[in-house]
């Protein structure tokens, strides 16, 4: 695999398989019902995949990012199209991922593979701002609590911190990187590897989390240029794979097992692993998860090919079989827009 192509979504080489990690055969789940699938929406932009997805702060529109860069709007209560946002190209890479500004609910900001950051005014279609990070692989962006700030992470190992009303960059939290530094690199300095997942505190809007591909999840306070405040070590993050309720924090791996895994946010501790339970030889390989509410968290991946809503506090589980590979966050991965039904 070519790690040039981020927009794949795929582990690195040498990242272990699940024939690698074997374990024994997890024990049945406690299901209380399964997700049904409402309906199906055939999206005609791109036959090759959606990449990213995210609701307005309403939720009453699902945006929905493409393989050839186009952004989409649909309306969650009927699956239909509202509009198309950016129509894309076959000279456009994928839209990766994207958020809408907390308070103004037509303000949306998009990534893409090729380094480029869209704003667009949803309600209309239109396109207010364009800039690029020359030579980056863009992965992942979010915005701050008040929405006076955003944050891009992905190839450089770097984070550009952008302020909203101007889109220029503030500040650069700068990479790992002990070849330039003269130094031993210390856990509190930049990511080593590519970054998949930025997630800014709902309440505290200076504090913001990312990860990627060097096993590590840094919890960063932009006012500091230079150093992460904590760093949580383990979670090997290739998608949307954190998140932030009150203070527990939601990881989600790429690994085989123990791949989910609440994290209390004082303590800087692993809190608990919630049970995936993929079956034997299969693994969990996640890419994405989010809170539902405080007890509920939703998870998918590679490993089962199905997403879960899980209560962490009682490990009941609901599934919903998809059959393709989960890597976009909130509840779609595949070549048609799900919308759930709790039964």
């Amino acid at each position: 695999m070519d790690e040039a192509d981020s927009a794949s979504r795929e582990p690195e080489e040498g990242t272990e398989t699940a024939q690698d990690q074997r374990s024994p055969t997890p024990p049945p789940e406690k299901t209380y019902g399964e997700l049904k699938i409402r309906f199906h929406v055939p999206l005609s932009r791109d036959s090759r995949n959606i990449f990213s997805v995210v609701f307005s702060p309403s939720g009453n529109e699902l945006v929905v990012g493409f393989g050839n860069g186009a952004v989409q709007s649909l309306k969650p209560a009927t699956g239909k199209v509202i509009r198309d946002i950016f129509s894309g190209g076959v000279a456009r890479q994928a839209t990766t991922s994207m958020c809408f500004h907390p308070t103004e609910p037509n303000y949306l900001i998009a990534v893409g593979a090729e380094g480029i950051i869209s704003v667009y005014k949803t309600d209309v279609a239109k396109c207010i701002a364009t800039m690029k990070e020359e030579g980056n692989q863009l992965n992942a962006v979010d915005i701050s609590s008040d929405g006076g700030y955003y944050a891009t992470g992905g190839k450089s190992r770097g984070i550009c911190i952008y302020d909203v009303k101007t889109n220029q960059v503030t500040h650069v939290l700068e990479p790992a990187d002990y070849v330039t530094s003269g130094k031993d690199l210390q856990p509190i300095d930049g990511h080593s590897r590519r970054i998949y997942a930025l997630r800014f505190h709902p309440q505290e809007r200076h504090i913001f989390l990312s990860g990627g591909w060097d096993d590590s999840v840094k919890v960063w306070d932009k006012r500091m240029e230079k150093q992460a405040r904590r760093v949580l070590n383990g979670p090997h993050i290739c998608g949307p794979g954190i998140d932030i309720w009150d203070n527990k924090i939601l990881t989600a791996s790429w690994v085989a097992q123990d791949a989910l895994q609440l994290w209390d946010f004082r303590r800087w501790e692993v809190e608990k692993n919630i049970p995936f339970l993929s079956r034997q030889n299969q693994g969990d390989f996640l890419y994405a998860a989010r809170f539902c509410n405080r007890d509920i968290v939703m998870a998918g991946g590679s490993g089962t090919n199905s997403a879960k809503a899980i209560n962490h506090k009682t490990s009941e589980v609901r599934i919903t079989p998809i059959s393709r590979v989960v890597q976009a966050g909130k509840a779609a991965g595949k070549l048609a827009r799900q919308r759930y039904q709790w039964l």
